[in-house]
């Protein structure tokens, strides 16, 4: 399978990993396209009203679980997680025929 990417690629920030704790803000655990954490933390309080194991698609799910990308192997490997919508943002749209 294989990914087609557009320019902004070229702003992907690329880590070693992250800790895979949810809405930690550490620069290795942040998205690497806004920077921003991923996941919302244990002691969040609209974590504890968002306890529906059968719910998926709302923003709080969709933001909890991240696209990531790998390149390189073995101890040179780094990843970049991204959040579902700033990973869109990637995505190169195929040219139209008009």
């Amino acid at each position: 399978m294989s990914i087609a990417l557009n320019k902004r690629a070229a702003e992907i920030r690329w880590s070693k990993g992250s800790c895979g704790v949810s809405g930690c803000s550490d620069p290795e655990c942040v998205c690497a396209l806004c920077a921003q954490p991923i996941g919302i933390p244990e002691e969040d309080p609209r974590r504890e009203d968002h306890d529906n194991e059968d719910c998926c698609g709302c923003e709080i799910c969709e933001d909890d679980v991240p696209v990531v990308l790998f390149r390189g192997e073995g101890k040179k490997m780094q990843q970049a997680a991204f959040h579902n919508r700033c990973f869109e943002k990637l995505l190169a749209t195929p040219n139209k025929k008009a």
